[in-house]
């Protein structure tokens, strides 16, 4: 007798539990899982999604509307970089410190951002017509300046300009630091406003080479284009 009352609860509660199921497919599925795996599952979804840095080389990156005498862009070493070195780049001069502020490294120094009609033609061959910018070159990497926790804050301050001895032009600045691994290929960084979805260029460094570019690294297999044939 008690082995099946036993049996009729235990049916019962897997036919409840299948109801909510059903009637709340995402809510029960969450609710089954372990805290640690709920979090962690909440943490990275947005990390499988394509990263609008990743969409930089369909973007229009033209120079910014901007008229501020004051902002300057530099590094912590100017040439003869090694193969594998940490730089730290200050962008200073900045009269409104913005979230959408960014940095980017990019090769070839002389890199072209306009658009590239040779590029199309490649694109083409993946089945992706579609009409965009399609750059030549394109940054390699990029960090927002508000990862310097004092940038937007501007807690690094610097009079620009004094009228009677007030100042009346105050400016912000911001230090980030990039990874950089020998490309044997100059390289430049560059102050970007708008983020990534509206960049557009502040200011830009001077090329910046390596001292051995053309010392034999690691093997590495690429091609220009989709036919896999160059």
């Amino acid at each position: 007798m008690e082995t099946k009352t036993l049996t009729r609860y235990s049916y019962k509660v897997f036919v409840y539990v299948l109801f909510i199921i059903i009637l709340f497919p995402g809510s029960a599925s969450s609710s089954l899982l372990h805290p640690w795996a709920l979090n962690s599952s909440i943490e990275h979804q947005n990390y499988t999604a394509i990263s609008p840095f990743r969409l930089l080389n369909r973007r229009f990156l033209s120079e910014c509307p901007d008229s501020n005498p004051y902002l300057q862009i530099n590094v912590s070493k100017s040439s003869d970089l090694s193969d594998d070195e940490f730089v730290t780049v200050t962008v200073s001069g900045v009269l409104l410190p913005a979230e959408s502020d960014w940095v980017a490294m990019i090769s070839p120094s002389d890199s072209n951002v306009e658009t590239c009609l040779s590029a199309e033609a490649m694109y083409v061959q993946t089945g992706d017509v579609s009409s965009l910018p399609l750059l030549c070159h394109y940054p390699v990497k990029a960090k927002l300046m508000s990862n310097d926790r004092d940038y937007l804050s501007c807690k690094k301050k610097e009079c620009k300009k004094y009228s009677n001895g007030k100042c009346v032009v105050t400016t912000c600045s911001g230090s980030i630091k990039f990874h950089v691994i020998n490309i044997r290929t100059d390289i430049e960084f560059v102050f970007f406003a708008g983020g990534f979805d509206t960049p557009c260029i502040l200011n830009r460094t001077n090329p910046i080479n390596f001292a051995n570019p053309k010392s034999p690294l690691y093997g590495h297999l690429s091609s220009s284009d989709s036919t896999a044939t160059s």
